[in-house]
């Protein structure tokens, strides 16, 4: 009995294998696109403080005690989330070569769909902060949430495969066929994030009040994208 089943199963492998390895006639392949502007509704934002020291502790102390007040900011705005924060040190080395000191850089990562409140966030982290340091803005860069780029992204599959049934019908007619029938198709979607580093500056009466201007945010447009690619075949 497991000599028959054996048998049968090898049978219906080699079939399988003799029936994929059969050539296919009439084989396109074609892809088709849908694209469209969304309006970014999600603002992220990168701090950092930077300092030199000859005393590795005291300098992480500094940093760390700086990051932890920045924090603490930031969990006072519920419309802010934390995207966590980054730490290195590297030596400092003179001009014989001999080790002067330490320089160590934290950051801290926010992004937030409410640019208002952002925006006064870093304002306030680029003052002296109670228990820190004031920080400094590395950078601001905009995308589509999650939510808005699914449903975005909806819409842009039923544009992208209307497209490509379009383009093959166009083909099938070129071609005289009866018709056609897909073989494969992929669908892939890109886009929807767009960083833009920025130098954020104070205006006059900030600097002379000491304090730093609302950082500007403009938040703009990104470019979502569907691709579909695949394979078709004519029938006659």
């Amino acid at each position: 009995m497991k000599y028959l089943l054996s048998a049968v199963m090898m049978t219906a492998m080699t079939s399988a294998m003799a029936a994929s390895d059969t050539p296919m006639f009439n084989v396109v392949n074609l892809e088709a696109s849908a694209s469209r502007e969304v309006a970014n509704d999600l603002a992220s934002a990168v701090l950092f403080v930077e300092l030199t020291d000859t005393d590795p502790a005291r300098l992480s102390d500094k940093i760390n005690q700086t990051l932890a007040a920045a924090i603490k900011l930031v969990k006072a705005q519920a419309a802010v989330q934390n995207g966590g924060t980054g730490y290195a040190t590297y030596p400092l080395y003179g001009k014989t070569n001999k080790q002067e000191g330490w320089r160590s850089r934290g950051e801290l990562r926010v992004s937030s769909r409410d640019f208002a409140v952002l925006s006064k966030l870093l304002a306030q982290l680029q003052q002296p902060i109670a228990g820190g340091l004031p920080m400094q803005l590395a950078n601001v860069s905009y995308g589509v949430s999650e939510g808005a780029r699914s449903k975005a992204e909806e819409v842009l599959i039923e544009e992208g495969l209307q497209d490509f049934k379009r383009r093959a019908a166009l083909i099938q007619k070129g071609f005289a066929g009866k018709g056609w029938k897909m073989i494969n198709v992929n669908v892939n979607t890109a886009g929807g994030y767009r960083p833009q580093p920025i130098m954020m500056m104070k205006s006059s009466g900030a600097m002379e009040m000491g304090r730093a201007a609302d950082a500007p945010i403009e938040s703009g447009e990104s470019r979502l994208t569907v691709n579909v690619s695949g394979s078709i075949q004519i029938t006659e």
